[in-house]
């Protein structure tokens, strides 16, 4: 799925932009517009996830994620470990006609 697509998913389960609202009001929106908003948030960190990793695949690098807490990480663009290398090179060989 196509980050800009994932976006339009969000926007169908989040119609009324709850994820703008400031976080005040947010901890205060009853269950089922939490889940409303939950959903949203969930789907436009999974695009903005999947764009990062287009970038970097096209620099040729890696992206390296580390846990900080249940809820955080740290993330920057590393040089590919040679093993990594080769599997990418097997697997754009396969999306090549």
């Amino acid at each position: 799925m196509s980050p800009k697509y994932l976006e339009e998913l969000a926007d169908m389960v989040d119609p009324e932009s709850l994820w703008r609202l400031p976080l005040i009001e947010q901890l205060d929106l009853p269950f089922e517009k939490r889940r409303q908003l939950d959903a949203g948030i969930a789907l436009r960190r999974y695009a903005s996830h999947i764009d990062r990793l287009r970038a970097v695949r096209e620099e040729g690098r890696s992206l390296l994620i580390t846990p900080l807490s249940a809820d955080s990480i740290a993330s920057k663009h590393v040089t590919t470990p040679a093993g990594h290398r080769r599997l990418r090179e097997v697997a754009t060989r396969k999306d090549t006609p």
